[in-house]
């Protein structure tokens, strides 16, 4: 079985049980097989692992599995017991597999061990025990894979290993010793998470793949990070899948998502990786037009008129405007281009040329402000409040740049300042965040440097 489809494995505020029956309506929508139930803050996955859920979450947790299984979608339980487990001790392996018995027996039939994010380091007691933080990691995970291998022959162990990209296996996998005996010593039937080069990978290559299978001695299962925005709160991500080819398919056993915090945000992730799977040559741009087809009708206008939905383009300018996590959208990246070039020709304000390019931002600047408007109108408030904080960011800021190229088509003096008059004093980040920030230099691309300065 090829597995696909979106794992709920980010850090933050988890979804709700009807946005998780919503999903399970993209996945099946998608041809995708797998949602996997496995939010870092649901304290009894990782901080408090060894707790059984309660009635009320089993109940949850059961109707979700429910709901999986009537549309034909295998679902995932997660344990992360990596923070404080002490592989050597018998009686965690038990409660290890009590805790998996349970989500066995609210309907789960794939189960997942989360080893990432710790520090590479193990107790006194288990470094008596066991050669490696490896050994320790694989004895606990192949007890596990028994375990549930027992209780049917339809459940499938999955495992998170600590170097779970390539930095972190450093910089070269086949020469890392963890994951070579992650490798050798984890059962065969155990599948492994892998999320590429780096914890969110701007590339997947092919050939990436084909090393560390050769290394782990098995296909890995994509866990893509490319939509996740956990680590970087404000941005979200709209755009396609991108930075991979269809080739990669034949590397992998699986492909899961974990796309951003914000569930309404998440239909494009979903959408495209569907369309990346599905056999067919992929195009970015063509992926994207089609998503936002399929996701048009959530844009419902809060009217009389049921009928009445925001247009394609201004869904595409949204997602235009809210790319991916490298670039953003062809739009948004030509205003930039235009922008870059009539600043360092502002000399030339009176040609032909520079009026035309301050024409296209002033028309850019209407129709974000109009998308913007719309927005505030539409029925799903979750999909607007979702947005609007982003929006509004891009629309303030191309705000300021019309007003500052206006400003230089007067041609001001050189010692004149542009007016600050009509912004208000918190439009731009202050704060504690904010004052840290200014202690550091910094070039274009995000790169300390050090030099003297009066702060």
């Amino acid at each position: 079985m090829f597995y696909s489809g979106v794992i709920e494995g980010f850090y933050g505020r988890p979804w709700s049980g009807a946005q998780r029956v919503e999903m399970l309506d993209w996945i099946k929508a998608s041809g995708l097989n797998v949602f996997a139930y496995a939010p870092k803050d649901d304290i009894k996955i990782r901080a408090r692992w060894r707790e059984l859920y309660d009635e009320r979450e089993a109940k949850s947790l059961a109707d979700l599995a429910q709901a999986a299984k009537a549309r034909g979608v295998a679902l995932m339980g997660a344990v992360s017991p990596c923070l404080d487990i002490r592989h050597g001790d018998p009686g965690e392996v038990e409660a290890l597999k009590r805790k998996l018995g349970q989500l066995d027996a609210l309907g789960m039939r794939l189960f997942v061990l989360l080893f990432d994010d710790v520090p590479s380091v193990l107790g006194a007691e288990d470094q008596r025990l066991f050669p490696s933080f490896a050994a320790a990691q694989t004895h606990v995970a192949n007890a596990a894979h028994d375990f549930v291998k027992g209780l049917g022959p339809d459940r499938k162990l999955f495992f998170c290993p600590t170097e779970y990209c390539g930095r972190m296996a450093g910089g070269d996998v086949r020469r890392s010793a963890y994951l070579n005996e992650i490798g050798a010593r984890l059962a065969p039937g155990i599948e492994i998470f892998w999320t590429g080069p780096e914890i969110v990978s701007a590339e997947i290559t092919a050939q990436s793949l084909h090393e560390v299978a050769q290394v782990l001695r098995r296909k890995p299962v994509i866990w893509e990070n490319f939509h996740a925005n956990d680590y970087d709160i404000r941005r979200v991500h709209l755009g396609p899948l991108g930075g991979r080819r269809n080739d990669i398919v034949t590397e992998i056993s699986g492909f899961i998502t974990n796309p951003n915090n914000e569930f309404e945000a998440d239909f494009p992730a979903v959408h495209t990786l569907g369309q990346f799977l599905n056999g067919v040559s992929y195009d970015e741009t063509t992926a994207l037009s089609a998503t936002c087809r399929a996701w048009r009708p959530r844009f419902r206008y809060a009217s009389s008129d049921k009928a009445r939905l925001l247009d394609q383009d201004q869904i595409e300018l949204l997602a235009d405007l809210l790319y991916q996590p490298f670039q953003p959208g062809p739009r948004s990246r030509d205003i930039v281009a235009t922008a870059r070039r009539l600043l360092a020709e502002a000399h030339a304000s009176e040609t032909l040329n520079w009026k035309r390019g301050l024409a296209t931002i002033h028309d850019f600047l209407k129709r974000v402000s109009k998308l913007f408007d719309d927005l505030t109108e539409i029925g799903n408030r979750d999909l607007f409040y979702t947005f609007q904080p982003y929006l509004w960011e891009c629309r303030e800021e191309l705000l300021t740049l019309t007003h500052y190229l206006d400003w230089l088509a007067t041609k001001p003096a050189k010692d004149a300042h542009f007016p600050h008059h009509d912004r208000l004093p918190n439009t731009y980040r202050q704060g504690f965040a904010q004052a840290l920030q200014q202690l550091l230099q910094r070039d274009p691309n995000g790169h300390y440097t050090h030099e003297s300065r009066v702060l």
